[in-house]
């Protein structure tokens, strides 16, 4: 028997920058932004990470893929997510028991968020970026499944097709098929990089799943997109603000809403309401949401992180001498 090696891909640095961004970008949002010129625009970060997703997955995963590593994949990506993830909720709860007055936790609320059903039955968020993982989390279940169907021949059409098939069919909830076409767009890219798909067809298709996502998604958000789509095409350097950032993003997104939030309303009701002092307020916030995003990576997602990459797609096969 022999196992086949796995060649460790590069890091790509633009995909640091679109981290970056779209972290920052969601947390000046939540944390005040929603009212501030520019900063008001903040939440489409979530669609920068909608194609990032769409690229990077795809990039993460071994050449020769088959369906039979399906469940390796997505055991990385839960041990990878799932930890962060629910510290996070239970964080959340902590926090509103001691910030929410007569708070009782909904542990019906609680469990649906752990298997992504809230959306589905109607329950509330205990964070607004929660939905989002709910939809990554459909694109994992996606990309185990399909990977081997959309790079293949006919893939390119198989995109179009799921990308054109929400406009004739609605399907309720926040689902991954309603924000499909954002997610294609990050694959088109990885089918021109890696697999080589002439650029005439990547345009033609890239095209045509681009209007798809202006008419099912918006405008807004797909411009988004397609400025995270131009990041990664940009020869971009490397920076040690940005890589910082990078590293602390997915910490950053999952608690600064948690963290940075509630202390921008707490300041809020201590401190006089005037501009300088909502300022102060604002920054505050944001250091702190960074502060504690930077702790919760090294507590507890940089150790998720190595455990994942623990879980390997090496395969033994029996070599015929």
């Amino acid at each position: 028997m022999a196992a086949i090696s796995i060649k460790q891909k590069p890091h790509i640095q633009q995909v640091d920058y679109i981290r970056a961004i779209a972290a920052l970008a969601v947390t000046l949002y939540h944390l005040g932004g929603k009212t501030l010129p520019v900063l008001n625009y903040g939440w489409l970060g979530v669609y920068m990470f909608f194609l990032l997703s769409g690229f990077i997955i795809c990039w993460a995963i071994p050449e020769n893929y088959s369906w039979k590593l399906g469940g390796r994949f997505i055991l990385k990506r839960v041990i990878r997510i799932e930890p962060p993830y629910i510290i996070s909720i239970v964080l959340a709860i902590i926090m509103n028991f001691f910030w929410v007055a007569h708070y009782r936790p909904d542990w019906v609320n609680a469990v649906c968020h752990l298997a992504y059903l809230n959306s589905f039955l109607g329950q509330p968020y205990l964070s607004p970026v929660y939905w989002t993982l709910g939809i990554e989390f459909q694109f994992y279940l996606f990309v185990a499944l399909c990977f081997p169907l959309f790079t293949g021949r006919w893939g390119q059409w198989l995109l179009l097709l799921l990308s054109i098939l929400p406009i004739f069919l609605h399907v309720p909830g926040t689902t991954l098929i309603n924000s499909f076409p954002v997610f294609a767009l990050g694959i088109f890219y990885y089918l021109y990089r890696v697999k080589g798909k002439a650029l005439s067809n990547v345009l033609v298709f890239g095209g045509l799943i681009t209007a798809c996502s202006v008419y099912l998604v918006g405008v807004s958000q797909t411009c988004a997109a397609l400025f995270a789509l131009g990041l990664l095409l940009l020869p971009l350097k490397t920076n040690s603000v940005i890589s910082f950032l990078s590293k602390i993003s997915f910490s950053l997104y999952l608690t600064h809403d948690i963290i940075g939030s509630n202390l921008v309303v707490y300041l809020g009701m201590l401190l006089p309401k005037t501009l300088f002092f909502k300022g102060v307020e604002f920054l505050t916030g944001i250091g702190m949401s960074v502060l504690f995003a930077w702790l919760f990576y090294l507590l507890v997602e940089k150790p998720c992180l190595k455990l994942s990459k623990r879980v390997n797609y090496n395969l033994s096969l029996k070599v015929i001498s």
